[in-house]
């Protein structure tokens, strides 16, 4: 059958032909574009706390479940395996003793006597006893000498001011709820009324406050010393609010130790000048490029930053022509489990050295061929480039004891500092800035190395004035 032309066919079969090839080129185009791997991208899903770095405080919050008919709502309280705490009794010679004795027989009803029997039960209430504030007034005094007749005026000691001066334990408690538990100067003068019947400005307050941070300064160095020092050394960094502009609050840590600084810039200058020419063994920090340039021998990403973003790979991932690269995702998260908790059961002593060493190196070869395999565009696809690019940073932790898997311990180094910044605001000069890092280095020492932080506080405000009996003398 000869083929007809196609000038000879009407204009309405031709139209016809030309919508069935188009429709044709289509799906053929879609097809290539699938087995390509590209195609329509799909809807990323929504990120959260859970995967991506969002804060918990921002991330969206799903509805507590509700549970089944029928059945008990769930318990509250402590997750398993947490250790139970109960309030101890104060011992009998501590307390102010109330003796409940019956007047009365509750049989007959004779009266009993006032001696004799047996405590059976014991039950204690604890209370604050009325706080009054404690003034201490320096008189100057003048002596007139019985040899050659003039009089000599004692001086004042130091911190006896013309407008009056705080003790050592009113400026540690001011510091140690403004500072430490974010307590702002306004409801601090509401607080000090209510509760103590002491009358005081904000501006006398935050006057104290900043004379005790800068008199912390001292001690931030040793501490910075301390850390600067140390083998393993984790950082990170948060933003901060000085003067109305925003500058970065910096942490680096050891296990017993924490320095924090608040500088203008958050870039590798920052991070060289606290080095100040130390080489740490092993640098710990997330994938911020002045964080990576720290000068050390070694470094390890943060695997908790890693497992959110593959668990966001894992989510984005969808559909059949994706599988692939979704199942990498998984299988790499996995990976990253099973090398932390291999090193926690090494830690635990339910690893020798062999099974340890045998363990760690079949989790290298499975990361090698899971970094070897082929990936087309797409977030697992970014992510696998990362780690091919930080390959000797994602298990560090494998092959040094003392280094951590994650940077969470500096991440809580600065949460109290993010609540304080969206409480305060920031702070109103650099000086109260700088003073501010001087007292939460101080105050995360002391919890990293089981010390209390206002006896520090307290110790530091009553060194940094002269005892009450120091008396110098001044001629008139």
């Amino acid at each position: 059958m000869s083929a007809v032309p196609l000038d000879a066919l009407p204009p309405a079969v031709l139209a016809e032909m030309v919508r069935t090839l188009q429709a044709q080129v289509a799906a053929l185009q879609a097809e290539v574009a699938t087995l390509r791997g590209g195609g329509a991208p799909p809807t990323p899903p929504r990120k959260t706390a859970t995967n991506s770095a969002l804060p918990p405080a921002q991330g969206w919050k799903a509805r507590r479940p509700a549970p089944p008919p029928g059945a008990a709502p769930p318990k509250r309280g402590p997750k398993p395996g947490h250790p139970g705490v109960s309030r101890r009794r104060a011992p009998a010679d501590q307390a102010q003793v109330l003796a409940c004795r019956p007047p009365t027989c509750g049989h007959c009803g004779a009266d009993l006597p006032a001696e004799g029997g047996v405590v059976v039960a014991c039950r204690q209430m604890t209370d604050l006893p009325p706080i009054q504030p404690v003034v201490v007034a320096a008189q100057r005094w003048r002596v007139r000498c019985r040899r050659c007749g003039p009089g000599t005026v004692g001086a004042y000691p130091d911190g006896f001011g013309a407008t009056g001066a705080f003790g050592p334990r009113l400026v540690a408690t001011a510091a140690l709820l403004h500072e430490e538990h974010h307590v702002a100067y306004a409801r601090l003068v509401e607080l000090f009324a209510g509760l103590f019947g002491l009358t005081v400005s904000e501006g006398a307050l935050v006057e104290a406050v900043g004379r005790l941070g800068q008199a912390l300064v001292p001690a931030a160095a040793a501490i910075a010393e301390d850390v600067r020092t140390a083998t393993v050394i984790g950082s990170d960094e948060t933003s901060a609010r000085v003067d109305g502009v925003n500058w970065w609050e910096w942490v680096f840590q050891t296990e017993t130790a924490a320095y924090h600084t608040i500088q203008r810039r958050r870039n590798t200058e920052v991070v060289l000048s606290f080095l100040d020419g130390v080489q740490p063994a092993v640098w710990v920090s997330d994938l911020w490029k002045p964080q990576l340039k720290a000068p050390a021998v070694q470094y390890q990403i943060c695997l908790a930053h890693q497992l959110r973003d593959l668990r966001y790979a894992e989510q984005a991932e969808t559909g059949e022509v994706r599988a692939a690269a979704r199942a990498w995702a998984v299988a790499m998260a996995t990976l990253l489990r099973e090398a932390i908790h291999t090193r926690h059961q090494q830690a635990a002593g339910h690893l020798d050295g062999a099974a340890y060493a045998a363990a760690v190196a079949r989790i290298e070869a499975d990361r090698d061929a899971l970094l070897a395999e082929r990936l087309t565009h797409g977030w697992s696809y970014d992510l696998q480039t990362r780690y091919q690019v930080h390959r000797r940073g994602l298990l560090t932790f494998l092959h040094h004891p003392e280094v951590p898997p994650t940077n969470t311990a500096s991440e809580r180094s600065l949460r109290p500092s993010v609540v304080h910044r969206k409480v305060t605001g920031g702070f109103r000069s650099e000086a109260f800035a700088h003073g501010y890092a001087a007292l939460r280095t101080v105050a995360d020492t002391a919890r990293k190395r089981g010390q209390g932080v206002f006896t520090l506080l307290l110790a530091t405000a009553s060194s940094s004035r002269p005892p009450l009996s120091q008396r110098a003398a001044a001629h008139p």
